[in-house]
């Protein structure tokens, strides 16, 4: 008898990607105000937990997950003498999914928020400086998934992020600009 194939319920999974992004803006620091640039990359890698409803071939679902990476990369302001680095030691998402089933298959798009730890460090006239905080931005993606056995499903999604609520700046320093951060992926999910 064919094993049956449903897409509701309780799910499980671990992932493994890469993240990468850019930034820019203006910074402001002694009265001097410059432009400020940046960018980055790493891999990522986590676990996720979700759930799904179903009726007929549609599909929808909240999924949440979290992440550690090795994403780093360089930020400099040449006209304030600011050189740094910043890393992603880790975020998380909380988001919805909306997705259609064909067969074993399921084609989905995704969106909801998104909360990051973000440490810069670097050198500025006044002297060496470190700051770190968490921030919250959006993301929006798209996906999609496959059962390669009756509980088991692999997939392959990308991710959009915005501009954080927040970002750790240089001290005395005021920044203004935005960030364009994306992702891509691969995973495993066990359902229940």
């Amino acid at each position: 008898i064919a094993p049956m194939y449903t897409w509701a319920g309780f799910y499980i999974g671990a992932n493994l990607g890469y993240g990468w992004g850019d930034g820019s803006g203006t910074l402001t620091s002694g009265g001097v105000t410059g432009p400020l640039s940046g960018s980055g990359d790493g891999i990522l890698g986590g676990a996720q937990i979700g759930y799904n409803w179903q009726s007929g071939p549609w599909v929808l679902g909240v999924e949440t997950d979290f992440q550690g990476t090795g994403i780093s990369g360089g930020f400099s302001a040449p006209a304030n003498g600011v050189v740094g680095t910043e890393r992603t030691p880790w975020f998380g998402t909380i988001r919805g999914r909306v997705g259609y089933a064909v067969n074993t298959w399921l084609f989905y798009v995704t969106g909801g928020g998104v909360y990051a730890q973000n440490k810069i460090s670097g050198t500025a006239p006044a002297g060496a400086f470190s700051a770190s905080n968490v921030g919250w931005s959006y993301t929006v993606g798209a996906g999609v998934e496959a059962f390669v056995a009756p509980r088991w499903s692999v997939k392959a999604e990308y991710l959009y992020m915005g501009t954080p609520d927040s970002a750790p700046v240089p001290p005395g320093a005021v920044v203004t600009g935005s960030t364009n951060s994306s992702l891509v992926r691969v995973g495993l999910n066990y359902h229940f």
